[in-house]
């Protein structure tokens, strides 16, 4: 064996460069890897975190307290409400996965009247979303419109316009995109529809003026609104018949809903009169082409205030046929069923209350 060294200069020189070379590759791997890991990674949503409550808050309302959940979200919690469960209307008819809940109930089966009691005080009712309404309830190039159209923009709140329960919280593949039905006790149902998100469940009580999701235009729409319906018994009527949505007033604390209204073509101003162009021409417009010499303006105020008389006077008739009876001491609703000549299921459905409730003294029931 020669006594040449193992690493001359340049041996020692190419290793070198070998290493080198290596040691680069590793820092680019490395770094490489690195930056997939970073890409990939994606910090978690808080629907998918843990959802423990850990404390509850008093609210300036008595009856609502809100609960705050570990994964830092909060709802709202009344259990003061679970009451009204006993009630018919929270357990006749209850659907949560489909939006039309009466399929064994035809409009023949309905009252001529109901009388709806919507509030007994102010903060009873909030308005659903105060705009411009865009379109009316009625035919709308030549299929039912079965609401009316609030503007708004996407993101603004909508609001529960009385206390009751969520009965369907879902996106509605129908065109109403995200949807929430809410059921009153009254046995009123109000839809909001095209909302850019829901902020409630089904089976969730809600009170009048809690925000129950915020505007959109999901589903079938064209662009940002509020679709709102009315419906009792899953009929439909026109909802300026209860709200003033440009003022945001309720129109009234009660509601005598007659069959006639579940009509496409009877809305608040009893006639659906539209142009060609299938918009709505206002009572003022009217007036202005009747004071032009116009004969048909003139004509449709007439028709528009003999049909808006007759209205009134149908109502009247109706509340003067309806018979209440005063709770007095000893009272029960078999006693008041004899008396009456009716069933103790027809007070309650009139009533919206069931063979178990107390009733107080003084309150007053329908029975005809």
């Amino acid at each position: 064996m020669s006594g040449r060294p193992l690493f001359t200069p340049e041996i020692m020189k190419l290793h070198s460069k070998s290493v080198l070379v290596a040691v680069c590759c590793l820092l680019m791997a490395a770094t490489a890897d690195g930056q997939r890991r970073r890409t990939s990674y994606a910090p978690p949503k808080i629907e998918d975190l843990p959802r423990i409550p850990v404390d509850t808050i008093d609210t300036s309302d008595p009856d609502t307290k809100i609960v705050i959940y570990t994964n830092n979200t909060w709802s709202y919690y009344r259990p003061i409400m679970s009451r009204y469960n006993e009630l018919p209307v929270y357990a006749n008819h209850w659907d949560t996965t489909q939006i039309f809940a009466y399929k064994d109930i035809e409009l023949k089966d309905l009252p001529s009247t109901i009388q709806l009691s919507l509030v007994n005080d102010a903060g009873e009712f909030h308005y659903p979303h105060k705009g411009m309404v865009r379109s009316k309830y009625g035919v709308r190039r030549r299929r039912n419109h079965n609401g009316v159209d609030v503007a708004l923009t996407t993101g603004e709140p909508i609001y529960a316009a009385f206390d009751g329960k969520v009965r369907y919280s879902k996106f509605n593949l129908g065109g109403y995109g995200n949807l929430v039905i809410v059921r009153h006790k009254n046995g009123l149902e109000t839809w909001y529809a095209h909302l850019s998100r829901r902020n409630v469940d089904e089976n969730e009580y809600v009170k009048a003026g809690q925000v129950i999701g915020f505007g959109g235009s999901t589903g079938r729409s064209t662009g940002p609104h509020l679709h709102f319906e009315c419906r009792y018994a899953d009929q439909t009527f026109d909802p300026e018949f209860l709200i003033d949505f440009q003022t945001g007033v309720l129109k009234g604390e009660t509601f005598a809903l007659q069959k006639s209204f579940f009509n496409i073509h009877s809305r608040a101003s009893e006639l659906l009169l539209e142009d060609e162009d299938d918009f709505d021409l206002l009572d003022s417009d009217l007036q202005l082409l009747a004071e032009m010499g116009d004969s048909t303006a003139k004509v449709q105020l007439a028709q528009r205030e003999t049909a808006r008389k007759e209205a009134q006077e149908r109502a009247k008739r109706e509340a003067q046929q309806a018979v209440y009876h005063t709770v007095k001491s000893g009272d029960m609703l078999g006693t008041i069923s004899r008396r009456y000549g009716v069933t103790i299921d027809q007070i309650c459905r009139l009533n919206n209350i069931s063979r178990s409730t107390i009733l107080g003294l003084g309150k007053r029931l329908r029975v005809k």
